[in-house]
């Protein structure tokens, strides 16, 4: 389904970050497989949508998905090892492997967060195993799964290459920063990385199938939601690490002594630094946004819709001088070129791809963002709790159609946790926006649900529910300016087996699991 023919009626959808969605036999962290169990799952209760945050790769000690070391690669904690078919055509040597990594498995599954560093070497320790099997069952023998590995090799070389000689890099060199190597490895000589290359051909033919795996079993997945008729909406971050591929591979295309982040506002007083280096726009544009239609065109592998995170970044950016003596700034001053930047990038990713782009828009947003998404057919956001006009909420049925109605994000506090630090003059006024006839239940469970199904009035075209909205949590995804294992750790307390057993009809409640009560989608008649 094109981005035209999403635009021609409702879809409402799930958010659920992929590192969330438990199951009995994942190892620590949601997997491509336990993600087939959910988009069933949603499926059934009427959700014809399911959003994830960015799933690219990540460095050591990095659990922030916004901040990877790639733009195209998947993180290999994703894959299922149990569906790896290079290790499952040798049953005795995955017996053997599993014993081996068994005390170590059950400290991944037992742990309170996501040990992101302990599954991804544990993964990789089976990986390079199937990796090994491969080499002496297909390679070898040119078989037709060696055939499809080089058919992937040649479909993907945009990206791949770079990546897994990169990795490699970083691998060898103890994972110093690639401004510290060697000045010809640093900047990309021929006649050096030639001779790495070859010196460090089978590893960096490894990360290489390790994408491919990956992108095989997404690929199945892919194909199963489109079955169902179940959309996935991916997340293009806004910018990746300095220690990216992408930022070695495209150095002029990058400005490495500035930070990015957001300006002062009424949730951080002094700005914030996100700690990501800035796009050199001239450079950019020079290649006519080359890097970012290539993301586009590997999220076209993956996705249906794709968030554009920062929207606002594409037309100033907020510029975090690493010189002290510099104040922050916006790169650029005058509005009309913000809005012609804005506009210009738009318009190639727009022309890159058949996907549907929405926006992420919000923050300290001038009105020219919004007034360029409406006239480019993008949806934007609308956030019930910030959706005010002259002092007053405005109802989910006011919404302009092409746009994404939701109660919370993953960057703020659940929809529970922000009724309940409401001051009571606040919820009085919020309340009468969601139900001006009836007074507010006495029951928070009851007075969430109202306002769930309030969303489901918008006029909308693109519902989106947090699942811990859905089910009345206050857990946080991410809690912005902290850093530490409570963030991008998230996990619900029951697994999708759990949940298919409770009832093959069970509702999603926002009392408890256990306790349906009646569905929080609204048919569209």
């Amino acid at each position: 389904m094109n981005r035209t023919e999403l635009l021609k009626e409702k879809h409402a959808g799930i958010l659920l970050p992929l590192f969330s969605m438990r199951s009995q036999k994942d190892w620590g962290i949601g997997d491509i497989s336990s993600f087939g169990d959910y988009i069933e799952f949603f499926f059934r209760h009427n959700f014809d949508i399911v959003e994830i945050l960015p799933i690219n790769d990540l460095a050591p000690g990095i659990n922030c998905p916004y901040t990877a070391l790639s733009g195209f690669a998947i993180d290999p904690v994703y894959i299922s090892v149990e569906d790896l078919d290079d290790l499952n055509e040798n049953k005795n040597l995955k017996k053997s492997l599993l014993e081996e990594n068994r005390a170590a498995l059950n400290k991944i599954k037992k742990s309170r967060y996501i040990l992101y560093d302990d599954i991804r070497k544990i993964k990789y320790s089976f990986l390079w195993n199937a990796y090994q099997s491969f080499i002496d069952n297909h390679l070898k023998a040119t078989s037709e799964r060696a055939n499809q590995f080089s058919t992937f090799l040649r479909q993907n070389d945009y990206w791949l290459n770079d990546y897994a000689l990169f990795r490699t890099i970083k691998d060898k060199l103890g994972w110093i920063s690639w401004t510290n190597w060697p000045v010809e490895l640093k900047n990309k000589g021929r006649e050096a990385i030639e001779r790495f290359s070859a010196e460090n051909k089978k590893q960096i033919d490894f990360f290489k199938y390790v994408q491919w795996q990956i992108s095989s079993q997404w690929e199945r997945l892919k194909k199963k939601a489109e079955k169902l008729n179940v959309k996935i909406y991916g997340d293009l971050p806004f910018m990746v690490n300095q220690e990216s591929a992408d930022v070695w591979s495209r150095q002029s295309e990058f400005i490495i002594d500035v930070s990015i982040g957001a300006p002062p506002d009424a949730f951080s007083k002094n700005g914030q630094d996100w700690g990501l280096p800035a796009c050199n726009w001239w450079e950019v544009e020079k290649k006519n946004f080359e890097w970012w239609r290539q993301k586009v065109k590997r999220a076209q592998d993956l996705y249906h819709i794709y968030r554009l995170d920062h929207m606002v970044g594409f037309f100033r950016t907020w510029i975090v001088p690493h010189n002290k003596n510099e104040e922050p700034h916006f790169d650029l001053k005058d509005e009309n070129e913000q809005i012609a930047r804005g506009k210009r990038f738009l318009k190639a990713m727009l022309s890159a791809s058949w996907l549907l782009p929405i926006a992420e828009d919000l923050g300290l947003i001038p009105p020219y963002v919004g007034e360029t998404l409406k006239e480019m057919n993008v949806p934007g956001y609308k956030v019930m709790r910030w959706e005010k006009r002259n002092g007053k909420y405005v109802s989910p049925e006011d919404y302009y159609p092409v746009s994404c109605a939701t109660t919370s994000t993953h960057d703020t506090t659940t929809l529970k946790e922000w009724w309940l630090s409401l001051k009571k003059k606040e919820k009085k006024l919020f309340w009468k926006m969601v139900d001006s006839k009836n007074r507010c239940p006495s029951s928070c469970a009851k007075t969430l649900e109202n306002i769930v199904e309030k969303l489901f009035s918008t006029s909308s075209l693109f519902i989106i529910l947090p699942l811990v909205d859905a089910l009345g949590l206050e857990a946080r995804i991410n809690t912005p300016n902290t850093t530490g294992t409570h963030n991008w750790s998230w996990r619900p307390n029951f697994t999708i087996e759990e949940i298919n057993s409770f009832s093959p009809v069970m509702n999603l409640s926002l009392i408890h699991i256990s306790e349906p009560t009646r569905p929080l989608y609204i048919s569209y008649a």
